[in-house]
């Protein structure tokens, strides 16, 4: 029974971990968000931390594999690469081809649960506004950023995976979209395709490339987890509160990059009909409806997650 159990977490982890992959290479969407929804962010972030390079170097492997509560870790792990490789292609396509319905999905799923955490915060004053608001518009600038357009060295793909994921565990805040900024997100990509392909089509010269720049964005991905880690559970164990309003904060302000309608109604659109008679593209009836339909499905899906498994306690 207890076998049946453990099979049964590792494999619901490892379906977690799938989820954050696939939504990982996504500009504007993060694995971090991914976590703190199905209740393990604090449980990766403590993982994280536990893992001690000394401990590997030295042979103490049952001393680590207790520490980091490996089981747990490695199944995570698996699912994530399980994700970037496999099914991010799908989220991909239907980004591609399908632009509202999955953007409203997902921002119907997101806004449920900014709206669940909201409902978490126990005795509000002003200073827990005041947190939630200056967290929402960092998310906000972040997106809004221009990217930069720079040739990728080993170094500087080392330098924008230390950034990046230091960025995606965090709920809200997408490691992509810092991979966008600094110009490197089409290159990742392509490392990505071209580390599977190089396997069938091998040749020694491309080979050396290709994973040398693996090398180096693993490098930076385990450098940027193992220092950012570190900072966050300090934050979780001396400032849990503020953290998690913080956080909070930064998974609302990832609402407006994945706002389906950002085509035919924003900012721009809205005060043009108020202070012009220009006229203006609106959206058509069955791109509004369309959008009604899977925000509120993504709205429910969160609903219903949370009153099966509570993400937290109040705070």
């Amino acid at each position: 029974m207890n076998n049946s159990k453990s099979r049964k977490k590792i494999f619901s982890t490892y379906l977690i971990g799938v989820l954050m992959g696939s939504v990982d290479i996504i500009p504007g969407i993060s694995g971090g968000t991914i976590a703190f929804i199905a209740g393990i962010y604090h449980k990766v972030l403590k993982s994280i931390d536990s893992f001690s390079f000394r401990q590997l170097v030295t042979g103490q492997l049952k001393s680590l594999w207790t520490n980091i509560n490996a089981s747990f870790i490695i199944s995570l792990f698996l699912g994530i690469i399980s994700g970037v490789f496999f099914l991010s292609g799908i989220l991909i396509y239907l980004f591609e081809n399908h632009p509202i319905s999955i953007s409203a999905l997902i921002f119907g799923i997101i806004f449920g649960t900014f709206f669940q955490f909201i409902k978490l915060i126990k005795n509000k004053n002003i200073f827990d506004y005041i947190y939630l608001v200056i967290s929402i518009i960092i998310s906000i600038s972040i997106t809004q950023l221009n990217s930069f357009n720079i040739e990728p060295s080993l170094a500087y793909l080392f330098f924008c995976s230390v950034v990046a994921v230091s960025a995606m565990i965090l709920p809200g805040i997408s490691g992509a979209m810092i991979f966008l900024i600094l110009g490197v997100y089409n290159e990742i990509l392509s490392v990505i395709q071209n580390s599977i392909k190089i396997l069938f089509n091998f040749n020694l010269e491309e080979f050396f490339v290709v994973y040398s720049k693996v090398g180096a964005i693993s490098l930076g991905v385990l450098f940027g987890l193992k220092i950012f880690s570190k900072f966050v559970v300090w934050l979780f164990n001396y400032k849990k509160r503020k953290t998690l309003l913080i956080l909070t904060g930064l998974v609302g302000g990832s609402l407006t990059e994945l706002w389906p309608l950002k085509a035919c109604l924003n900012l721009h659109t809205l005060k043009t009909f108020f202070t012009s008679n220009k006229t203006f593209v609106m959206c058509k009836s069955y791109e509004i409806s369309e959008s009604v339909f899977f925000i509120l499905v993504g709205f429910i899906l969160i609903l219903a997650f949370n009153r099966l498994k509570k993400p937290i306690e109040y705070f």
